[in-house]
């Protein structure tokens, strides 16, 4: 295995642990916060948009400390992305 794609993995796998973390702070169970974790790239977050937040907040009118943590999660799904096109693509 290539040392580029042990250092995406890594990477990965840490931003994961993080958005595990923040989805625990907004509010979710540890065991829903895992089972959302273990879906990377952002795809965890996608269904939490679509099957929670769609739901339960039609407006969007979602708790300040929600909306923090949030941007949080988008923002570390952007960082897997580009640790993605990095570790593929550049080294």
């Amino acid at each position: 295995m290539s040392p580029n794609i042990m250092i995406l993995i890594v990477v990965i796998v840490v931003l994961q642990l993080i958005i595990g973390h923040l989805l625990h702070d907004i509010g979710f169970s540890y065991t829903q916060s895992i089972l959302l974790m273990l879906l990377p790239l952002g795809i965890g977050l996608f269904f939490l948009q679509i099957l929670y937040y769609e739901r339960k907040y039609p407006e969007w009118d979602v708790p300040f400390k929600s909306k923090v943590r949030l941007k949080y999660l988008y923002l570390l799904t952007l960082l897997e992305y580009i640790a993605l096109y990095i570790c593929i693509f550049k080294m």
